[in-house]
């Protein structure tokens, strides 16, 4: 996460006395100056927060990610602050997400279209899983916090988290209004199509255009090792069809050769990336959507139900009828708990 995140977070009531004083230390060990992180903005590692909180657990790491969150800015993300104040629509601010590893490089997100909403994807990747709860959380508490100062009306927007409801959390106003679940097959934004027309109060289109392209320049910079994984993940989403290997290489203007090198490079392949994306879109057309099974199957590119299903339960354990009911009946126990 970038620095402006962790200078706001010390300045802040979420870390008590001892805390603030251990990352001061840690700073100094590291021979890293604070400010100058923040005017340069550069990232922090995640892991100094496992050696900060030597015992932190996942509940914690949770806790603090929201509680952080909460107290987010618009100022808070420095290369996305502006653009992110000029955006004309929550369309056009939620579309910023894809830059996420500009300030959080181990969190990305992916944007899946669906009948009547969009779910935006956030996928945790810094190895720990503990640790994987602050930026999700952060992320989940500072949207709702900075759409609504954006917004120039209420949203309708609700922020499913894959993990168990953390301790504490059953009286947060968020979750008792129903913004914020737990227990979902995957980390997931949904937001109605209508709510993503909302207009934004300090709309400035130049500016965000002019901003939208240097994000743009600076997401190369990152590397190819990013960029190919990205670029795989999005030519899998956009496609009818199962693309194979060769067809995504080619309009990827590279050998096949090359593809397998740079993702082994990127500690994959071709075919988890593929996968990974499919499972993805399966869930949540399973989750959020009344389309059949049929048509679920043709919509990610399967000949028949029959390969899909296998393909499904290969990657849940589960078929996908069953995920389906599953789904359902957890949701009915708690729209029941909920009204008990």
């Amino acid at each position: 996460m970038t620095a402006h995140i962790l200078a706001q977070l010390m300045d802040s009531s979420v870390l008590d006395a001892a805390a603030v004083a251990r990352f001061r230390a840690l700073l100094q060990r590291e021979g890293r100056d604070l400010p100058t992180m923040v005017r340069q903005g550069e990232q922090t590692p995640l892991s100094w927060f496992g050696e900060v909180f030597d015992d932190l657990d996942a509940d914690q790491a949770a806790t603090m990610g929201y509680a952080a969150g909460e107290q987010a800015r618009l100022t808070s993300f420095t290369p996305l602050s502006l653009p992110l104040v000029s955006a004309a629509n929550i369309h056009e601010a939620l579309r910023l997400l894809a830059f996420l590893p500009l300030i959080a490089n181990v969190l990305t997100a992916r944007f899946i279209d669906r009948e009547d909403d969009v779910a935006i994807v956030l996928t945790a990747s810094s190895g720990d899983p503990i640790l994987d709860r602050f930026p999700v959380f952060y992320c989940a508490a500072a949207l709702m916090r900075l759409l609504r100062l954006l917004a120039s009306e209420p949203l309708d927007l609700v922020i499913h988290i894959a993990w168990p409801q953390p301790a504490g959390f059953d009286q947060h106003p968020e979750c008792q209004a129903g913004r914020l679940r737990f227990d979902a097959p995957l980390h997931h934004i949904v937001v109605p199509r209508s709510t993503l027309l909302a207009d934004c109060r300090f709309a400035d289109p130049i500016a965000y255009q002019t901003e939208l392209t240097t994000l743009q320049d600076r997401m190369v910079t990152l590397g190819a090792t990013h960029d190919i994984t990205e670029r795989v993940r999005h030519l899998v989403d956009t496609q009818h069809s199962l693309i194979a290997i060769d067809d995504a290489a080619r309009q990827l203007h590279m050998t096949v050769s090359t593809l397998k090198r740079r993702l082994s490079e990127a500690n994959t392949s071709f075919r988890a990336l593929r996968e990974s994306v499919l499972k993805d879109r399966a869930m949540l057309l399973l989750t959020g959507t009344s389309l059949s099974l049929e048509s679920i199957a043709s919509a990610l590119g399967y000949s028949d139900l029959a390969n899909f299903s296998h393909a499904f339960k290969r990657w849940t354990g589960t078929a996908p009828g069953a995920f389906r009911k599953g789904l359902t009946a957890a949701s009915v126990r708690c729209e029941s708990s909920g009204m008990d």
